[in-house]
């Protein structure tokens, strides 16, 4: 494949910086690195939020905010719809990065993941590699990072510290809830590629919707009520070419959250039982909650799960 992620995304990040003081965004220098806070220390914005969404997505995607319509629903959507669901989240959205360098941590996603093919196993799987002498990584954290971060995000990405952009949020931040909500596709593919092993090349398309739960202040609220509004208030709708023995009207039975066992329970209960360690988390459960599947070779619809804003607002 040909499309560079970072080359994809440059535009963005140059928006970003050019227009930091109307996204109510900062930009600053860490030992040559450009450091973007979009909420840490700063108040962000709904335009924030969607920019920060489309380059962790590698610019693959349209991202847009929506109102409600439905008078039981007063809570905003946001929506993603794409012609790379696979690429585009696994190997650019997930944050799948865990860095820990001294008293840092954090989570990263954006196209830099691919430039240090992090992790190398996804990267294997989607038969995808990027250069660029520019790398730009989204990460969330409770800190901005300081100079031993930034070496070795840039020797792990193979980029001088003056080509290095880090977008950072922290979990209680209106950026944070935007592009949270973005991941409904990322959750379906995650769930049918990496869980379920469905073949890569046959999800062609995909347009997902997550719901943008009341905002908090609060770490550990912001956490719970972003991490339920991905288990109870995400739908997706995919096209795929299948083939023959696929099986797509039990397949999509074990896609939606509702297939977990820890469904009906709350994202901090669970993390909290799991030892706040989401290697003993129960994955299954971080999976879209409602699914719809159009299969272009048979010309059928597949439909599982449904939104369950009792659980979601509880």
């Amino acid at each position: 494949m040909t499309i560079s992620l970072t080359k994809e995304v440059l535009p963005l990040v140059e928006k970003m910086i050019e227009q930091a003081e109307k996204l109510k965004i900062s930009v600053k220098k860490m030992d040559e690195a450009t450091i973007i806070d979009c909420g840490i220390n700063t108040e962000g914005s709904f335009s924030a939020g969607l920019l920060f969404t489309k380059i962790s997505l590698g610019g693959l995607a349209k991202v847009q905010l929506i109102l409600p319509i439905s008078k039981d629903n007063s809570l905003l959507t946001v929506q993603v719809d794409t012609s790379f669901p696979v690429l585009s989240t696994l190997g650019c959205q997930a944050a799948s990065w865990n860095i820990n360098k001294g008293d840092f941590f954090g989570m990263a996603c954006g196209p830099g993941r691919a430039l240090a093919k992090k992790p190398s196993k996804i990267f294997k799987l989607l038969e995808y590699q990027d250069e660029n002498e520019k790398a730009i990584l989204c990460i969330e954290s409770d800190q901005l990072p300081n100079e031993e971060v930034v070496q070795y995000l840039a020797e792990k990405c193979h980029v001088e510290k003056k080509n290095l952009f880090l977008l950072m949020i922290k979990t209680a931040c209106l950026v944070e809830y935007v592009q949270m909500a973005a991941r409904a596709i990322e959750l379906g593919i995650f769930r049918l590629v990496e869980q379920l092993g469905y073949p890569k090349e046959r999800i062609l398309h995909a347009v997902g919707t997550g719901i943008i739960p009341p905002m908090s202040q609060d770490n550990e609220l912001s956490n719970d009520r972003v991490n339920n509004a991905l288990i109870y208030g995400t739908k997706l709708y995919l096209i795929v070419k299948s083939e023959q023995d696929d099986n797509l009207s039990e397949l999509i039975k074990k896609i939606p959250s509702k297939s977990s066992p820890s469904y009906g329970k709350k994202f901090l209960e669970l993390f909290n039982e799991a030892g706040k360690d989401f290697a003993k988390f129960d994955l299954t459960l971080l999976a879209p909650t409602e699914i719809i599947v159009n299969d272009i070779r048979t010309g059928k619809i597949y439909h599982d799960g449904k939104i369950n804003l009792e659980l979601l607002m509880d």
